[in-house]
């Protein structure tokens, strides 16, 4: 894609333009936002060298004109005219906000170049900077690249210097670097310091927590190198901050030889422990990965919703079949509009979670468009609900079912909704994040084998390939939501589920998934297809233990009582969780178990999805039965599948997933 990068001057957002062109892109433009003339702050007519701001870079700014001369592409600049007025992690549009000044910024380059498609930013750990720059991008229909995004300081640091990166320090404001011996100097004659401060402190090695700040000198796509000409060390008041004033010119070098892009170093697609895993099972006979065909079932499911303190479930929410379905998803979200009106909820930010079901996924195109209108209401706030899309046996007289979870306290509700391409896991580009939190339970939306920097399936290594990608790329958005105070604090799954589109697919996404070391109820679907044709889906439930541990701590004298608690997973008033019940046979067989189930709970059940292979007859029986052991504010889900898949990888004619809480 012809793409703009961002540029502050610093290292990171030059490195990041290495990788695009690493991964085929060509960069064409630059773009840069500057600090105003100190004029329009007093009588004194010369440029403000630094200024306070969340959202750039401003220290260096006076030579970044010279990099239009470096690059030998145009540069884009404008003055910050804007303030941080909201602060919030995740960004909704604000007048007068600095982040206004990128979208005028690149509405100029976009004018200028119509043919850009994409935008380069160096972000490596800050959602503070990713959202806001994803939000100007969204409403220009730009693709955002950010291939340094949650990648590892330390290894990163050193790809940057082995990649040619030559930057030097130009500000620093962290523990243990000081003006006298670290201004001025390149990376690898801090290197040994930075390292050794992360160890003292946890000072992040690459700066992202403003500890210092950079200006790269030259780099392999440099046509022109900055040689400094002048430095002035400017303090502030406490003596805590200090940065260089610079004079600098462009100065002609020496062609860089063609291999450069050899020394940009790409993470491996599989890391540990996922290509362990791969390389485990490599061999193993999953059998035949081929497709199966199954008859839908007659009747459809009848509406279900549950409700407990502080969520509702909704589902098996159907519109009848229409010429089109365009037609029926907005019936079906009106449907879910009504029943939230009913508990007084208007915004659909409180929605937390959503399983979309469709019996054809060639109509998923039209079916997301109008998914996209519900999510455009202006009331909307950042990071939709976390989503599953599957392909599942439908009756004939529908095409589309919704399921969805609803928080009744939405102030507790955060969410993960990364749209940059990255190394790190797929981009979720539409209304709907990679995850959603209330409190302590993460809800994960469904993960298919992307290739997470070209947001292509990934097919090389067949089932098990998909399976192992898949498993990373939702262990990942786990690891990225979980809060951390302590190196104790960790995310754990409530339940995963494994949505496959053959019984090849399923047997390694449950190997997969086991090999993991998860404790927690594993099972999979064969269903009639998953998006762009995917084998593999991996979608679940967890658990933020920051949460659980500050909540149970309390009330407890002795560690070694703490950490009895801590281990079972004791968690605090009316929060959800997840059990798995299979049945073999017959419908008296599986309600036999839920029923014991329920007698022996101390929880209040919130819901059950039953998950139904075509091979079953007494459907409708196992519904209705279901029911009366329920009860009427329990949730009852029906999701008719192909097959259902144990832990042990044995085929069961049910699967049931309960959830309550705790009353």
């Amino acid at each position: 894609m012809k793409t703009v990068a961002l540029v502050s001057g610093g290292k990171d957002s030059c490195y990041n333009i290495l990788h695009c062109i690493k991964n085929g892109h060509e960069v064409i433009a630059l773009a840069n936002l500057h600090p105003p003339p100190q004029s329009i702050f007093n009588d004194e007519d010369e440029l403000i060298h630094e200024m306070d701001s969340f959202m750039y870079q401003t220290v260096g700014h006076s030579v970044l004109n010279l990099y239009s001369d470096c690059f030998e592409i145009p540069m884009y600049r404008a003055p910050i005219t804007g303030s941080s007025v909201t602060t919030e992690l995740d960004y909704a549009t604000t007048a007068t906000d600095e982040t206004e000044d990128l979208y005028t910024l690149l509405q100029t380059v976009k004018a200028m170049h119509p043919d850009i498609e994409a935008v380069s930013v160096g972000a490596i750990l800050s959602t503070y900077q990713r959202s806001r720059v994803e939000n100007v991008c969204s409403r220009l229909g730009l693709t955002v690249l950010a291939y340094l995004w949650r990648r590892d300081q330390a290894a990163l640091f050193d790809e940057m210097i082995q990649g040619g990166v030559h930057a030097i320090i130009i500000k620093v404001a962290g523990a243990g670097l000081t003006a006298e011996k670290h201004l001025g100097k390149s990376l690898q004659q801090v290197r040994h310091q930075l390292f050794k401060l992360n160890q003292i402190y946890g000072s992040h090695i690459c700066g992202e927590g403003g500890e210092y700040e950079t200006l790269v000198l030259d780099c392999p796509v440099f046509v022109k190198k900055l040689v400094v000409d002048e430095t002035q060390v400017v303090n502030d008041d406490n003596g805590d901050v200090a940065y260089l004033k610079l004079r600098a010119h462009a100065e002609d070098k020496d062609a860089v030889a063609e291999e450069w892009i050899d020394n940009i170093a790409v993470p491996p697609l599989l890391s540990e422990p996922f290509q362990g895993i791969f390389e485990d099972l490599k061999g193993t006979d999953f059998g035949a990965n081929e497709p199966e065909m199954a008859v839908s079932p007659a009747t459809v499911p009848e509406l279900s919703i549950g409700i407990s303190p502080t969520t509702i479930s909704v589902a098996n929410i159907t519109a009848p079949n229409s010429s089109f379905i365009s037609d029926e998803i907005p019936s079906i979200f009106e449907q879910l509009s009504n029943i939230m009106a009913t508990f007084k909820i208007t915004d659909p930010y409180s929605i937390t979670s959503v399983t979309f079901q469709l019996a054809d996924m060639q109509t998923f195109p039209a079916a997301n468009e109008s998914y996209k209108k519900f999510f455009s209401h202006p009331i909307t706030k950042p990071n939709p609900p976390a989503r599953a899309c599957i392909s599942t046996l439908l009756p004939s007289s529908c095409r589309a079912s919704l399921s969805a979870t609803i928080t009744r306290v939405p102030d507790a509700r955060s969410g993960l909704h990364v749209q940059g391409r990255s190394y790190w896991a797929p981009a979720n580009i539409g209304p709907y994040a990679q995850a959603c939190t209330v409190q302590e339970g993460i809800y994960l939306a469904g993960q298919i084998p992307l290739i997470p920097a070209r947001m292509v399936l990934y097919k090389d290594e067949g089932v098990l390939g998909q399976a192992a990608l898949a498993m990373q790329n939702l262990a990942r958005v786990m690891d990225a939501v979980v809060v951390r105070l302590s190196e104790d604090d960790c995310g754990q799954f409530y339940y995963l589920i494994a949505y496959t589109s053959s019984l090849a697919a399923a047997k390694a996404a449950i190997r997969v998934a086991s090999q993991t070391g998860v404790e927690c109820g594993i099972f999979a679907v064969v269903l009639v297809g998953l998006p762009v044709g995917a084998w593999v889906e991996y979608g679940g439930v967890g658990i933020n233990t920051r949460y659980v541990r500050s909540c149970t701590a309390g009330d407890v004298d002795e560690e070694d009582e703490f950490t009895v608690k801590y281990s079972k997973h004791d968690r605090i008033d009316r929060v959800e969780y997840g059990t798995v019940i299979f049945g073999s046979w017959c419908c008296d067989d599986i309600i036999s178990e839920i029923a014991n189930y329920v007698e022996k709970k101390t929880e209040a059940l919130l819901s059950v999805s039953v998950y139904i292979s075509s091979s079953v007859s007494d459907a409708q029986e196992v519904l209705m039965k279901l029911k009366e052991i329920v009860g009427i504010n329990v949730c009852v889900e029906i999701v008719h599948v192909i097959h259902v898949v144990d832990k042990d990888c044995i085929i069961r004619n049910y699967g049931v997933l309960v959830r309550g809480y705790l009353d």
